[in-house]
């Protein structure tokens, strides 16, 4: 049976052994607002490095000021990360205002890397217009535990379309300390190994550059998107798909509309975001 826990300093990890043998990979809190880090990160991604463990790490968004809150979160983490790190999640439960959120969202997903974004089952409208414009390369998690008795009860699902259920915050986990902590499910829409695998580089048989652009590198690219990585695109789309761009490195309505003219003809998830498989059949087929 595999476990996937989300744990803090409330529960770190006890036993690295049972953790490696139990969960796939692991989410820990990193941050809290702009001033608060969670004492056992740097433990806790050392821990992850040294037994090879993918982890993924959280900034709980205090209310207001959500966009600092998700630079504060990078700042703070992107010197003690390595090779098994895996993307940051935003947290998402005090109250924050569905703008806010976008914007941090926007900002995360702007780096290139995979991201989660982590919602509560009653605030879903609240958040719904968040949840459903995320980019292909960020994943939602949901909190929904029903009686909360440590068991995943099928009376109380996610919504449709979740990617990670939290279903109780009384489980328990080999490997991780105190008798509870939060568990997870798998709900299908994401396999495991999008959770476990590595972010959003590719490997390509050439190293060139389109654009100035260095292609062994990915963005993810979404309206209102600038710079020499646009241009990359829209050169692209000009190539390979007869978009008649302007290359001008603007993501406007222009580009995306023609982003999802060549995501309907390849088959892709239309949503006028060009992430790792938009990117990946321009620069492959």
């Amino acid at each position: 049976m595999n476990y996937y826990p989300d744990i803090s300093h409330y529960h770190p990890v006890e036993d690295w052994s049972k953790v490696k043998a139990n969960c796939p990979f692991l989410i820990s809190k990193a941050t809290q607002g702009m001033s608060y880090v969670d004492p056992t990160l740097t433990e806790f991604i050392q821990g992850c490095e040294a037994n090879k463990i993918p982890y993924w790490l959280y900034a709980y968004l205090s209310k207001g000021s959500e966009l600092a809150q998700a630079k504060y979160l990078i700042s703070t983490c992107k010197g003690l990360v390595g090779d098994y790190f895996r993307g940051y999640v935003l947290d998402v439960e005090a109250g924050n205002t569905a703008a806010n959120v976008k914007a941090a969202l926007d900002y995360l997903e702007g780096l290139g890397g995979k991201c989660i974004i982590y919602t509560m089952y009653a605030q879903y409208s609240t958040y719904k217009s968040v949840i459903t414009g995320r980019g292909e390369n960020t994943a939602w998690w949901e909190a929904r535990y029903g009686k909360n008795d440590g068991s995943y009860n099928s009376s109380y699902p996610a919504h449709d379309g979740a990617d990670l259920h939290q279903y109780t915050s009384k489980g328990s986990c080999p490997g991780i300390s105190g008798s509870v902590c939060d568990l997870n499910r798998l709900t299908g829409t994401k396999a495991e190994n999008w959770f476990t695998g590595a972010g959003l580089t590719i490997t390509t048989t050439t190293t060139s550059t389109t654009g100035g652009f260095d292609v062994s590198t990915l963005s993810t690219i979404k309206k209102g998107s600038s710079g020499a990585q646009v241009k990359s695109l829209q050169s692209l789309l000009n190539g390979k798909a007869g978009a008649s761009l302007s290359v001008d490195g603007d993501c406007g309505s222009k580009t995306v509309a023609a982003v999802k003219s060549y995501q309907s003809a390849q088959g892709l998830t239309v949503d006028g975001i060009a992430g790792v498989n938009t990117w990946t059949a321009l620069l492959t087929k």
